[in-house]
């Protein structure tokens, strides 16, 4: 089974195409999938109308799944590999403004990578478009952690390569104000450390792996830390280290966790449904 992958025009993000992803993949397709991700960062795939079951099955190739506490805030999937990333409450309503999961969900909107408050962190997420505003449907957006790292000054990267990190999930709720984690979570979601600077398995590209899970730095006054994070996250997010997805009704949108950092956009959420199915894969070691 033959693909063809078409770059978007400055090399971070690409089209997948001719594939259905509903058939099983094989070796030889997997390989020519994980080298186009490992190259462009993101990668997408059109009409992929996919069963949890065939995109549990797509998410397994590129490593363990992650299974997710199970909480309030992600009550309606049955599947613990999956996240309910909507604005539809347990009942298939719009949530109202004041539900809870709309407001733990709202800091997606900051710049962040998947599962980066966990040991292993996720590698891969895929994301497959369920349902979609029937009017300007979002985006989602990403900025290249390897390119954002290459224009930093050389005299920079020396001073940051030894840094480690502190990520949180309590970081980056609390940012919206949400703070009512159970018991479970608490348990299974401690802070965890990992390196300010990557490396990056696929390409050996450095780069950096930051985000709103990332609390403050190891050894470092926690405010002057927070404020380090702070203008690496503004840095590297400049429009010309951004690919931003447009999305479309079945899409499968597929990225690399450790060197990307992505964030959702607002739309008239109170109007309009956005019902979106994640899974990702996690690291084969701690990092």
């Amino acid at each position: 089974m033959s693909i063809t992958v078409t770059p978007v025009e400055s090399g971070f993000g690409a089209e997948v195409s001719g594939l259905d992803l509903r058939q099983p993949l094989n070796h030889d397709t997997y390989a020519a999938i994980e080298a186009a991700l490992s190259k462009h960062g993101v990668i997408y795939f059109r009409n992929q109308p996919l069963t949890e079951a065939e995109q549990e099955a797509f998410i397994r190739w590129f490593g363990p799944p992650n299974a997710l506490a199970r909480q309030m805030n992600n009550a309606r999937m049955k599947n613990p590999y999956f996240y309910d990333v909507s604005n539809v409450d347990e009942e298939g309503k719009i949530m109202m403004e004041d539900h809870e999961r709309r407001l733990y969900l709202k800091a997606n909107m900051f710049w962040h990578t998947d599962m980066s408050m966990r040991q292993p962190p996720a590698r891969v997420t895929a994301l497959n478009a369920i349902v979609l505003p029937e009017i300007d449907p979002p985006d989602t957006e990403f900025a290249d952690m390897r390119a954002a790292w290459e224009a930093l000054p050389p005299e920079r990267q020396k001073t940051l390569e030894s840094l480690r990190v502190v990520h949180s999930v309590y970081a980056s709720r609390s940012k919206v104000g949400y703070t009512n984690f159970n018991e479970e979570t608490r348990k299974l979601l401690p802070p965890t450390e990992h390196p300010l600077v990557r490396t990056h398995a696929g390409s050996g590209r450095k780069n950096l792996y930051i985000g709103a899970h990332a609390s403050h730095i190891v050894d470092m006054d926690e405010a002057a830390g927070r404020a380090l994070l702070e203008e690496l996250t503004e840095f590297s997010t400049q429009p010309q280290f951004r690919y931003a997805h447009k999305w479309q009704p079945q899409d499968l949108l597929v990225w690399d966790d450790s060197c990307t950092l992505h964030r959702s956009t607002p739309f008239d959420d109170q109007k309009f449904r956005r019902e979106l199915r994640w899974c990702s894969a996690r690291e084969l070691e701690a990092v």
